[in-house]
């Protein structure tokens, strides 16, 4: 606004300087000294307000380059806050990131880890069943084997005790019937050598001992 100011009063000035005076100034008597010292003067003041007007136009020119320079600034310094906060949310998500992955391969190593213990433990426990059934196994076959070398020994002692009784009642009827004991001592003769071999046999149901 006094940028437009300071012209118009220059242009208003150039044509009052260039126009005719007042015919009642023109009336009055004056030497051409004075005239060409007012020219001067109007001169002078035309030059000052040209010059005003160009130190205002410098001046908001100035002011106008300052301002689009302090607006470039801001601009540039939002870009750069606008960057760096990028590069912040950038940075946390990253880590963030890293934090979930890290997380997620501890959880697999532990999982893995449990999951072997589980499995060695199970191995373990399988082992320790084998060695208790195979311990078992071998008490219970020692337990019939030994049943078995009484039953045996009993068995060939009830033998024993079934001839020794045998042998004591033929000799008890021999002596009351001497006639029936002489034929009797022929048949026993004639089936003697059969029944030798089988005089100590263990009866079928029961295992022979190992020789």
């Amino acid at each position: 606004m006094a940028h437009a100011a300071a012209r118009a009063m220059v242009a208003f000035l150039r044509c009052a300087g260039g126009a005719r005076l007042p015919s009642w100034v023109m009336a009055t008597p004056r030497s051409s000294k004075a005239v060409a010292s007012a020219a001067r003067h109007v001169e002078q003041i035309v030059q000052a307000a040209e010059r005003a007007a160009e130190e205002l136009r410098a001046e908001a020119e100035k002011r106008a380059d300052e301002r689009i320079t302090e607006a470039e600034h801001a601009a540039q310094m939002r870009i750069r806050a606008a960057d760096e906060e990028a590069d912040e949310v950038r940075a946390e998500a990253v880590a963030a990131a890293e934090g979930l992955r890290n997380a997620a391969a501890e959880a697999a190593l532990e999982a893995r880890h449990e999951a072997q213990a589980r499995a060695r433990d199970l191995i373990a426990e399988a082992r320790a069943a084998a060695r208790e059934v195979l311990r078992e196994g071998e008490t219970l076959s020692n337990h019939l084997r030994e049943l078995s070398d009484s039953l045996r020994v009993n068995a060939e002692r009830l033998l024993r005790d079934v001839r020794d009784a045998h042998s004591e009642l033929s000799a008890r009827l021999d002596r009351a019937d001497p006639d029936r004991a002489a034929s009797g001592a022929r048949e026993v003769r004639g089936g003697a050598a059969a029944a030798s071999s089988d005089e100590h046999d263990v009866p079928e149901f029961i295992p022979r001992r190992p020789r």
